[in-house]
């Protein structure tokens, strides 16, 4: 029996629009997998719990050190490779994410806290009062020029003695860079020792700068040779999947500042309060500001003219932010001014003129590898980054996609290993298997039941969301001079000779991602009576759901149960502990 996977599930149904409150029956477009595809019970909505402060007056210091500001010295390399290898970067996929590094990208910090509050950990998505939102495989894509398809990003051998003799000769470059004064491979004197050199491995050097500075940022100013690999293989014109990694650590970084928030909420930290927080977070997250620019018309000014061959970015280039005196009511009260499908309404080009055409149809994936990353775009699964693997989960967002939205199924985590994570991502679409392609006009609905299942209840209720978002909490006093001292809480977690180890190293402990049984999702196997199912997949450390398997035929995709209890205690004994510190033991 032959297997067929289906992304988009068409059905007759309910719908609500947002230009029409009042419920039609029509023929509606769904991103699977959804509750009435599955027939789970019915999930809960998800929730992401408001901080209790303003930004003006959150006591935290964030440094985006993945968010790069262009050099003058970079720019003239850039524009110089250009002249060369302009070519070979189109062949690589990468000649729209390189150029964009010469675009400057002015940070609204007000915004991006504001974004922060909305984030939900547990479904990567910003939960709105009128609805979900998320940073797409499709976003990164136009938005950074990266590629959805390629080579994985984590260490594999590279497979003939060509590629190893020049990764040879730069590690011995590395190496030499180290035995300078600081003893350290900078990124500073990488660029100083092979720009304008006309080094045989010149393009590659200057790949693994881009890299390490732009795309894999995650140490100040150290060039790790992590990315030379990644380097050579990108300058002989070959493609690497460098989207999943980047957005799996834009993920990672909201999902760590969202915690950040509700920890400096949780201890009740007051504007006239002597300690601070600090925090670095290392990933590309000026993404995260031009997808809301996009989006969001109350936050943006006026874009650039955008000349042909330009990346998107280039739109935003030194745009100045604009001031938004409310930021938290500009984002609530969005709903209809929010806009789900930029890339194919601005007038300024599509990006995607080969995708999306005037009518919808339904085309084989086989037919067009821009319409197969596409697909990639819209297909639940596991992202892998150089050190993380987030969830994946387009389906809770079918409008940005230009499709409807029913009631979304939850998703397990098959696996959080990146050899099977990666397994799973690229896992191969089915011979004969279509996908629906809307039209650029296409104004996407809601199901009534998918209303009335948001409107249960209260975006912004769930106290559950406090029990999932475990931070750790690294705290220090004012000097005696009067000059604040920052603690440091970044997505690395620095080493720190004033914090409450034990505590911190049992909170780290309690986050860290446990051994599961895996299984790598293959296609949809359709039933004999036409019916899809969509398999299941459990781990051993989802206690309580197991026994609700047994007793209903469930169908959905479970998340690994994160013994919340055991979280909640370790969180509470070290607030406990920083208390104790700060005010006395009472």
């Amino acid at each position: 029996m032959e297997k067929v996977e289906i992304i988009v599930e068409k059905r007759d149904q309910l719908m609500v629009s947002s230009t029409n409150s009042n419920p039609i029956l029509r023929t509606a477009y769904f991103l699977n997998p959804t509750h009435a595809s599955t027939k789970p019970p019915v999930p809960k909505t998800p929730s992401s719990l408001p901080c209790a402060f303003e930004f003006e007056t959150c006591p935290l210091n964030v440094s985006y050190n993945g968010w790069k500001y262009p050099t003058e010295k970079w720019k003239s390399w850039v524009h110089r490779m250009e002249a060369i290898h302009k070519s070979v970067w189109q062949r690589a996929g990468i000649y729209d994410a390189v150029m964009s590094s010469v675009c400057c990208i002015k940070r609204d910090d007000g915004l991006l806290m504001g974004l922060a509050q909305k984030w939900c950990p547990e479904t990567n998505t910003f939960v709105f009062p009128w609805a979900e939102a998320t940073i797409t495989l499709e976003d990164v894509m136009i938005l950074g020029g990266f590629f959805v398809l390629g080579l994985p990003t984590f260490p594999c051998s590279l497979e003939n003695d060509e590629l190893e003799e020049i990764e040879k000769k730069m590690n011995e470059a590395r190496t030499e860079l180290g035995r300078g004064s600081s003893r350290k491979a900078s990124t500073a004197g990488w660029m100083n020792m092979f720009m304008f050199s006309e080094n045989e491995i010149e393009h590659e050097a200057f790949l693994s700068y881009w890299l390490a500075a732009f795309v894999f940022h995650d140490s100040e100013r150290i060039l790790k040779a992590q990315v030379f690999p990644i380097a050579i293989r990108l300058a002989k014109g070959e493609i690497v999947a460098l989207a999943p990694s980047v957005l799996a650590s834009i993920y990672r970084d909201l999902g760590l500042l969202k915690a950040t928030l509700l920890s400096v909420s949780e201890i009740e930290t007051t504007e006239n309060c002597s300690d601070v927080l600090a925090l670095t977070l290392w990933s590309p997250f000026h993404l995260v500001q031009l997808w809301a620019w996009e989006r969001f018309p109350a936050f943006r000014k006026n874009p650039n003219f955008v000349k042909n061959g330009e990346p998107r970015s280039a739109l935003w280039h030194s745009v100045k932010c604009k001031k938004v005196g409310n930021v938290r009511l500009a984002l609530d009260s969005a709903a209809n001014t929010f806009c789900w499908r930029p890339y194919t309404t601005r007038s300024q080009g599509s990006y995607l003129p080969n995708i999306y055409k005037e009518k919808a149809e339904w085309k084989d994936l086989d037919t067009n590898p821009e319409l197969f990353q596409i697909a990639l775009c819209m297909r639940s699964s596991e992202l892998v980054g150089l050190s993380c693997v987030e969830q994946y989960l387009p389906h809770r967002v079918a409008r940005q996609f230009g499709l409807d939205q029913d009631i979304p199924s939850e998703i397990v985590r098959p696996n959080e290993f990146p050899e099977l994570a990666w397994i799973n991502y690229i896992r191969p679409f089915c011979s004969n298997a279509k996908l629906y392609v809307p039209s650029k006009f296409s104004e996407p609905g809601v199901t009534v039941k998918y209303l009335e299942w948001w409107n249960e209840e209260t975006a912004f209720g769930g106290g559950d969301m406090l029990k999932d978002a475990i931070s750790s909490v690294v705290r220090k006093k004012r000097s005696l001079r009067g000059r604040t001292k920052w603690a440091s809480l970044n997505s690395r977690i620095e080493d720190s000779d004033e914090v409450f180890e034990p505590a911190i190293e049992e909170m780290m402990r309690s986050c860290e991602i446990n051994s599961v049984d895996n299984k790598v999702f293959g296609c949809l196997e359709e039933k004999s009576n036409g019916e899809t199912e969509i398999p299941t997949c459990s781990t051993h450390d989802s206690r309580n759901r197991v026994e609700e398997e047994k007793e209903i035929s469930t169908k959905t995709f479970e998340m690994p149960g994160l013994e919340l209890e055991d979280r909640i205690s370790v969180l509470e004994k070290a607030i406990a502990k920083v208390k104790a510190e700060r005010f006395g033991s009472s």
